[in-house]
């Protein structure tokens, strides 16, 4: 089905307003123009902003601005280009994505779980393991070489046009697509790819890999193969029950023709007892100490576990100039969301493992601030749950 009408309801009232919403709930830096959203808030131009995004939309005179480039670091010290656009931009982009999502979330496969309304990494972890019981041996881990800044425009182009025939609308997705990136004191015009950090640019790499699911299907490959795909936006393994060599050969053919370069350095076929990681977990299949079975186990990946702990190392030092009351809710903060990540999970040891890390930092901390050798916190069964003693806590509350 075409869909001819779709502009108009970009700069809708609602449509614009759920935009807005969504945008100031995930926050985020300023653009080029330097614009935060705290800034709008706190003048009061919420309705004034938007408004004036609703005519230009509705004139058909709303050009987006150029996105700031930032590169962020890689835990093995490589770098990952982000594109912050300005706080109108990511209104109008979400406002796009409000309007786009739906038409193209009935074409993509079941295979796909990154990005989508629905759906999450505990689904896609809860399904590879069942799909790791039906005979599986191997997975083969596939790394796409610079994924979002090498998605060919025309291409992506040609599979939205498959669905949106409103030239308006039409116009402007190209738009977004071109936008210049502002790196350096310089802006360079963009002729592919899609900048990452854009709130529409997860849609716009998954209608581009959709192809790819569909394509992988379509030939029937899991079947004459014996390999299932299973992707998260740009992450995808293969679970191989016959030759691995033959499906990546496939897979590598679709992704050639497609525009889209395999990275061999990162790409690996791996065997289930030597376990993979994939999205943070770690899958690993090995004898179960109460039945003596094999199982496949899921627990939280090395990295994952390192991340997390960099996290709190920056608001725990010794010397941080905070009191202990502030130091636990900002502890439980960020292992909260860690934890219920991994709850699902064979994640006992990892949750024990973080809450002794979190004590001996919580620990060091107290006995540089009283300068006494022996405090202590009393333990909480539940990782992310760490809190001092009563007694103690008014103590060193009052001290400082």
């Amino acid at each position: 089905m075409k869909f001819y009408s779709l502009y108009d309801k970009v700069w809708r009232t609602d449509v614009l307003r759920e935009a807005w919403k969504q945008v100031k709930a995930n926050r985020g830096a300023p653009g080029v123009d330097g614009e935060s959203i705290e800034g709008i808030v706190s003048r009061g131009e919420e309705e004034v902003m938007l408004s004036l995004l609703q005519e230009e939309l509705r004139a058909k005179t709303y050009r987006f601005q150029p996105v700031r480039r930032v590169d962020i670091p890689k835990p093995k010290g490589e770098t990952r280009p982000l594109g912050i656009a300005t706080v109108e931009d990511r209104v109008v982009q979400t406002a796009m994505k409000l309007v786009l999502e739906p038409i193209f979330e009935a074409d993509f496969h079941n295979c796909s779980y990154g990005y989508r309304p629905r759906r999450d990494a505990k689904m896609a972890s809860t399904v590879i393991r069942n799909d790791l019981y039906q005979g599986a041996w191997g997975v083969v881990e596939i790394d796409f070489r610079s994924y979002f800044t090498t998605i060919p425009h025309d291409k992506l182009i040609i599979l939205i046009k498959q669905r949106v025939v409103d030239g308006s609308m039409l116009r402007l997705i190209k738009q977004s697509l071109t936008v210049g990136v502002a790196y350096e004191g310089k802006v360079e015009p963009t002729k592919v790819g899609v900048p990452q950090g854009s709130p529409i640019s997860p849609l716009y790499s998954n209608i581009y890999l959709n192809l790819l699911d569909q394509v992988w299907h379509r030939r029937g490959y899991p079947e004459k193969l014996g390999a299932s795909l299973h992707r998260y936006a740009d992450d995808a393994i293969l679970v191989c029950r016959q030759s691995a060599t033959q499906a990546l050969q496939a897979f590598e053919a679709i992704a050639s023709r497609m525009g889209l370069t395999i990275n061999r350095d990162k790409t690996r076929i791996t065997k289930l007892i030597a376990g993979f990681d994939f999205i943070g977990f770690q899958f690993v299949k090995r004898r179960s100490p109460k039945s003596g079975k094999r199982c496949i186990y899921i627990h939280a990946s090395k990295p994952s576990q390192c991340n997390i702990r960099r996290q709190i190392k920056i608001f725990t030092k010794r010397r941080a100039p905070i009191r202990p009351a502030e130091f636990v809710q900002a502890v439980n903060q960020t292992v909260r969301g860690w934890v219920n990540y991994y709850r699902h999970t064979n994640a006992s040891q990892a949750f024990r493992s973080l809450q002794r890390f979190i004590n001996t930092r919580f620990r060091r901390h107290l006995n540089y601030r009283s300068k006494r050798p022996r405090l202590w916190v009393e333990e909480v069964p539940e990782c992310g749950s760490v809190r001092p003693r009563d007694d103690l806590h008014r103590e060193r509350s009052h001290q400082v």
